[in-house]
Order: C-alpha cells, then sequence, then structure tokens
C-alpha cells in the first residue's frame, strides 16, 4: 500500500470508528484515556460529519465536551492530546496527536450540535458548558494490514 493509499484507509477509519479514544495529561503526569463520541461517523453523527466534510483531508478531528470537565482541566494546563481510532476486529488502528484548541465561533458550534446533547447542556449552543475542540493533528501512528506506520502531517 502507498502513502497515498495508506492516508485514504486512514481517512476511511476517521468516517467510520464507532468511538475515539481521547488521551490528555493530568496534573499527575500520567496519560488520561476516555471515549468520546467520533463526530466524523456519518451513521452515528450524520449531522455533524456533514459539518467536518471541510477538515476531512487534514485529518483534523472535532469533538464536543463539558467546559467543566476534567479532561477540560487538563487540556488548558496541556492542551497536548492524541486521539485513537479503531473499529474492533479490524487491523487498522490510527492514533493523531498534536495540540487541541477551543472552537469558538457561534455558527460552526450550532452547526455541530446534535438532538439529545441537552441533557448536557440544556441551553443548547449557547449554554456556557458546551465546548467545541479542534485537533489538529503534527503527526498520525498506527497500523495496518501491512504493519505499522507513521507519517507526518
Amino acid at each position: 500500500m502507498d502513502e497515498k493509499e495508506l492516508k485514504q484507509a486512514c481517512l476511511n477509519l476517521l468516517d467510520t470508528a464507532d468511538a475515539v479514544y481521547l488521551s490528555t495529561f493530568g496534573a499527575d503526569g500520567f496519560p488520561h484515556t476516555r471515549m468520546m463520541s467520533n463526530l466524523r461517523n456519518k451513521k452515528e453523527n450524520p449531522g455533524c460529519a456533514k459539518v467536518l466534510e471541510p477538515y476531512k483531508q487534514g485529518f483534523v478531528v472535532h469533538f464536543a465536551t463539558g467546559t467543566s470537565s476534567i479532561k477540560m482541566q487538563q487540556i488548558r494546563e496541556n492542551p497536548k492530546i492524541s486521539a485513537y481510532f479503531c473499529n474492533p476486529g479490524e487491523l487498522h488502528t490510527l492514533m493523531l496527536a498534536g495540540e487541541v484548541e477551543e472552537v469558538e465561533d457561534r455558527q460552526f458550534k450550532q452547526g455541530l450540535w446534535q438532538d439529545g446533547w441537552e441533557i448536557h447542556c440544556p441551553k443548547g449552543t449557547e449554554d456556557p458548558e458546551f465546548t467545541v475542540l479542534r485537533l489538529s493533528p503534527a503527526f498520525a501512528r498506527g497500523y495496518c494490514k501491512e504493519g505499522p506506520f507513521e507519517f507526518q502531517l
């Protein structure tokens, strides 16, 4: 598989992985990993996937989270994170790493909003608890059918 095919396979994984595992660093110096909704998954989040279409080629990943969450405290102290994608049973994994930023664009955040999120943010997109994060990764690592890989982004 050449690099172009590998990158396309990785983009396909981003669009199909059921979940993404986000790792931050805690004040204790250890990584903290939790499952997040994969907003690029067209089956699970069709509205989000449409809004995120322009970001696909750069491997840019977005997350919706609570402003007061522990992960946000950790990100504000150290914005370096990793996001791990996989579909159990497939021999293809992808880890993206880089610095994450908070998205302030109201229109973008409104486009990502999904019914059901009001359980976490009762005031919708205007709720101060609603935070959107954007990871523009510096590099990717993973495993595909032919073995391990790494590429810079």
